[in-house]
């Protein structure tokens, strides 16, 4: 075990190298975690602007030395199964299969097609440099340790399973992947190649599947997802109201990893989740906003409604993303306005009992509907008024009859949006006729009083796309005429064929083939 042991002292003396300590005198798993902690918040983006410039070369760095880490796990653990005679064979000068062992695990060849030159050639030079040095000291049997260094290893506490290692190290490597594998700001090319490739070899030394599988953590432990309780704790100290400003990379590594982790297992975790996901959505940054939001959409999809009920934690919930629709940005209003549909079944009271009183303005989705009404009429913004529209026949279908509380102000909206076009693909369009849809069939007995005002508003959309000469391609526009032809007909059904007879005299006036076709198919409907 004498040689496998080299391989790990190796590892842990490039991870200290990296903060500029000495290696541990002790290897115990827990030495090994301290140690990749202390690595990982040294390779994490901070509030100094000086060391901003060196966190992509320091990430890189890191990710190499986790690398040379998990092959020192993975020969450890195989010297630990081979018998004693073939261990020399091994670290000699050719393996038994022929192979080094960097190569066999393909960290060698991998290591030195991602690890591109940099304009300094500084990084790039280092990892093809580590990597032929150490495949240097592996192929010769004088890599062996000296009696001096038998003697250092043997004061050492060297773990009877390398795999323990492994366990403790997991977290710590998932939250520098989580970190550095994407494109950020605070990444280059090389820094995430290397992450990225140090991922999938943390997912191989495992035995595992995906980063769900890492997650979840060993199977003979009692309690599942112990990795993600892991991660979460050492998260902890970067997410709370003072700090996490001063770390932009946790935010990301939390929505990562609470992403992963579905029902049943997340309901376990709420109230450590919960507080760290309300911290960002409350942020004055869009892009911060928008990450805490679908931090809790996944936790309201993932936990039972009774627990997210229990301390008014959904209330909570609720009051933070109402005040988004206030926001003046589309992307905030494209995920407040989803998460919100997905809380109102959490939010869901009893109907009242005959007799018993119950104000209007109770119903959290009167309240949302009342909201977007509101900021629709008075909107002007292209990009708004599309999120709005989107999402508007959902809301819609939410309160059923109850549209009908809001009948005056949905239909100046649906008015005012027909008249305008909102681009090629005429979104809000064709999702304000789906509202229109949507009105007619829930609230069909106010709808005759509305007729002429909402006939004038069909024709003229039916007009617009067929006679003026607008960019709009040719599916779109059939699009439109099939959605106002079925508004009229469904016109027609609820007003005793008052439709039918006000069409009549319309293809006269109007010979375009397309508009008369749409009026003939409601003249000749039964």
């Amino acid at each position: 075990m004498a040689v496998s042991q080299q391989h790990i002292q190796r590892a842990l003396a490039e991870l200290s190298g990296c903060i500029g300590s000495a290696p541990p005198l002790s290897l115990s798993p827990a030495g090994c975690a301290e140690l990749l902690q202390a690595v990982v918040v040294w390779a994490a983006p901070g509030s100094e602007p000086e060391n901003k410039h060196k966190v992509p070369e320091r990430a890189a760095a890191a990710a190499r030395a986790c690398l040379r880490l998990l092959e020192a796990v993975r020969i450890s653990s195989r010297d630990k199964e081979e018998p004693e005679d073939s261990q020399i064979t091994c670290y000699g000068a050719v393996s038994t299969n022929g192979a080094t062992p960097e190569s066999a695990f393909g960290i060698a060849e991998a290591g030195l097609k991602c690890a591109p030159q940099e304009e300094n050639g500084t990084v790039g030079k280092l990892v093809e440099e580590d990597l032929t040095d150490n495949a240097k000291d592996d192929s010769k049997p004088e890599g062996l340790p000296t009696s001096s260094e038998a003697a250092l290893d043997s004061s050492r506490v060297w773990p009877e399973d390398p795999q323990c290692i492994l366990r403790c190290a997991t977290a710590p490597i998932l939250i520098l992947c989580g970190a550095h594998s994407l494109d950020r700001p605070w990444t280059n090319d090389l820094s995430r190649t290397l992450t990225a490739q140090l991922l999938r070899k943390l997912i191989y030394a495992s035995n595992c599947d995906s980063v769900t599988d890492l997650l979840r953590g060993p199977s003979d432990r009692e309690s599942e997802f112990g990795t993600f309780r892991e991660v979460l704790r050492l998260l902890r100290p970067r997410l709370c109201k003072e700090t996490w400003q001063s770390h932009p990379d946790a935010p990301h590594v939390f929505s990562w990893v609470l992403s992963l982790v579905p029902r049943p297992w997340l309901p376990e975790f709420l109230s450590q989740v919960l507080p760290p996901a309300l911290l960002l959505s409350d942020d004055y940054k869009p892009e911060n906003k928008v990450l805490g939001i679908s931090c809790l959409r996944h936790i309201i999809r993932n936990v039972p409604s009774a627990e997210l009920r229990q301390y008014n934690r959904a209330l909570v919930v609720y009051q933070a993303l109402r005040n988004h629709l206030y926001a003046t940005d589309a992307d905030v209003i494209e995920v407040a306005l989803p998460c919100l549909l997905d809380l109102f079944p959490v939010l869901h009271k009893r109907p009242p009992a005959v007799g018993e009183y119950q104000k209007d303005g109770e119903d959290p989705s009167d309240q949302v509907m009342q909201l977007v009404l509101t900021h629709m009429e008075m909107e002007h913004k292209i990009a708004l008024r599309r999120s709005y529209a989107r999402y508007l026949p959902s809301l819609q279908e939410r309160l059923g009859m109850r549209v009908v509380r809001h009948m005056k102000r949905l239909l100046r909206v649906i008015v005012g949006y027909l008249e305008v076009c909102d681009g090629p693909e005429e979104t809000t369009r064709l999702c304000i006729l789906e509202t229109l849809q949507g009105t007619i069939k829930y609230a069909w007995p106010r709808i005759p009083h509305r007729l002429p005002l909402l006939l004038k508003a069909l024709l003229k959309l039916m007009y617009d796309v067929t006679c003026e000469p607008v960019q709009t391609p040719e599916p779109v526009t059939e699009a439109l005429l099939c959605g106002a032809t079925e508004c009229l007909l469904l016109l027609d059904r609820c007003c005793d064929g008052q439709v039918k007879a006000a069409l009549k005299g319309v293809p006269s006036l109007c010979a375009e083939p397309r508009l008369v076709k749409c009026l003939a198919a409601v003249q000749q409907d039964s």
